[in-house]
């Protein structure tokens, strides 16, 4: 039987399309898949966020962003790290990755029903007051599976396998939340911080004074004197020196509600601790009496933080005049000058 020219053609022709259909397909399979933002830019277009929520592991902290300081709700209100919380934010509005299922049928695979995940919600001002919650976007995560981080926007399709984890930023070792700053004087220290002119300690009826004169280029050019009554001399430039770094990185070991500042003897205080920097107001320290367990509480009136530190501590806390002035013994504050 013979084959006619037309049936010839259009054999070729059908040989050359499937051919094209093959070869496409072969291209899109070698195509990289197409690179997503996990929260869409106008999820959040125009709105501030002012609170956000960390739920793992069966519990919930929440932080809110006060008077221009991140705090810790679960920390009694305790001040944090503002570079760290700025990371763990970025790594929800920036996160970009790759498609690799749709909600809800992907869930399970992507590990984003496990106890074990981590649940992030973004919030404005409102989030303790509004129905809502002033919820702006929650991100579900599913535990990290050979390197590969699951993320689902709530309200989309989309399951996206993206480039950043938030739980890289919550690492809590040592301290009573994530993102919390220990430091006694967190939040405290003003663009251009360099230090402290002037410090007066109160104990009682006594009251003891530590100041600088004019401020030169470094500590090593000012001239200190300590004053309590009628008594005033030039102080040893590195007593004074190791007492203020004291000040500067003293931290706490766990925070308490400053509502009870009366019961762990604060309201009144045992002494209190007033620090003058060189850039921003001034402003006081609380500290109690040792309790029945030895501890000390420190109220940090600024940012109305109160942390317990070591009971040990309290003479190099609360000095006396001689400290600053006696020739003979070493710097009592030798430990807070050592480089860290």
């Amino acid at each position: 039987m013979r084959t006619g020219p037309a049936l010839v053609l259009a054999l070729a022709l059908l040989a050359g399309v499937m051919g094209l259909e093959r070869a496409l397909a072969r291209r899109a399979d070698a195509a990289p898949p197409a690179v997503e933002r996990l929260v869409p830019p106008a999820a959040l277009a125009g709105r501030t966020v002012a609170a956000f929520r960390i739920e793992t592991g069966g519990e919930a902290r929440i932080y809110v962003r006060a008077r221009g300081l991140w705090r810790a709700r679960e920390a009694f209100g305790a001040v944090c790290v503002p570079e760290e919380v700025a990371a763990l934010l970025a790594s929800v509005v920036e996160a970009r990755g790759t498609l690799v299922g749709l909600w809800p049928e992907s869930a399970a695979r992507a590990g984003l029903a496990d106890p074990g995940g981590l649940r992030l919600s973004l919030h404005g001002a409102r989030l303790l007051s509004a129905p809502d919650e002033d919820q702006l976007v929650r991100v579900e995560y599913g535990p990290e599976r050979s390197g590969a981080v699951f993320a689902h926007l709530a309200g989309e399709e989309r399951v996206l396998s993206v480039d950043r984890d938030p739980r890289r930023h919550l690492p809590d070792a040592g301290r009573p939340a994530p993102l919390v700053d220990t430091r006694v004087l967190a939040g405290c220290f003003a663009p251009g911080f360099a230090g402290f002119e002037r410090i007066a300690v109160r104990q009682g009826a006594s009251a003891l004074e530590i100041e600088s004169d004019a401020p030169g280029a470094d500590d090593l050019q000012r001239v200190w004197t300590v004053a309590s009554g009628a008594r005033r001399e030039q102080a040893i430039t590195w007593r004074v020196g190791g007492y203020k770094s004291l000040w500067i990185r003293l931290r706490w070991e766990q925070p308490a509600d400053p509502r009870l500042a009366a019961a762990l003897g604060l309201d009144p205080p045992y002494a209190t601790i007033a620090l003058a920097p060189n850039a921003g107001e001034p402003f006081e320290i609380h500290v109690s009496a040792p309790d029945a367990a030895n501890r000390v509480h420190l109220w940090n009136r600024a940012t109305n933080v109160v942390g317990r530190v070591r009971a040990d501590l309290l003479p190099l806390l609360v000095p006396q005049h001689e400290d600053f002035t006696r020739e003979a013994g070493g710097n009592p504050w030798e430990r807070w000058l050592a480089p860290r």
